[in-house]
């Protein structure tokens, strides 16, 4: 849909332009008059050149929007009646049925509390008070391990302070991402 709308979009727009450089005049004895055949010509081109270019628009911004709530990650289909409900819902609001939470999805990427380490102990010790924290232990650059990945930055900051609180290891806050290739992928 979205390409018919660049289509017209661009008909509307060539017959726009050949519409107002259209010669309207005719040669006649002494000099040009307009002819008035021409000019209802260059009306109709106007018209339609101006229609496809206002439909085009509309047809290139309608596809590109997103679809109603079906696109919506955080909803999901009710089993027994299939309305929408959001995924941690343990009860269906339009028929009532319990239904079973669905558990968040494991994060690829995210913020985390990243600990720099050295290939000894260092990286088992940091490893074991991240594991006692309840924190998932994820991969970093070379022996390094973080705590995360977090949805949010305050999060992350939040298991930064409780290492250093409550372990005495040094942690920062970084982002974790899966397109730079500067980190291991995480399996599911």
């Amino acid at each position: 849909m979205r390409a018919f709308g660049i289509i017209a979009v661009t008909i509307g727009a060539l017959m726009l332009i050949g519409a107002l450089v259209m010669d309207v005049s005719v040669p006649a004895g002494l000099g040009r008059v307009n002819n008035i055949g021409l000019m209802a010509e260059r009306q109709n081109y106007t018209i339609i050149g101006g229609i496809l270019l206002i439909v085009g628009i509309l047809m290139a911004r309608k596809s590109g929007s997103r679809p109603p709530a079906e696109a919506d990650s955080d909803t999901r289909p009710c089993p027994a009646c299939a309305e929408l409900i959001k995924t941690a819902a343990t009860k269906c609001r339009f028929c009532g049925e319990v239904v079973e939470a669905v558990p968040a999805p494991k994060l690829k990427q995210g913020w985390v509390a990243s600990i720099p380490c050295r290939p000894d102990e260092d990286r088992s010790r940091s490893e074991q008070a991240v594991i006692a924290l309840g924190l998932p232990v994820v991969p970093m650059e070379g022996f390094n391990i973080a705590a995360g990945p977090f949805s949010t930055k305050d999060e992350a900051k939040a298991a930064v302070k409780r290492l250093s609180s409550e372990h005495s290891i040094y942690a920062t806050v970084d982002y974790r991402d899966t397109v730079s290739g500067k980190f291991p992928p995480l399996l599911d």
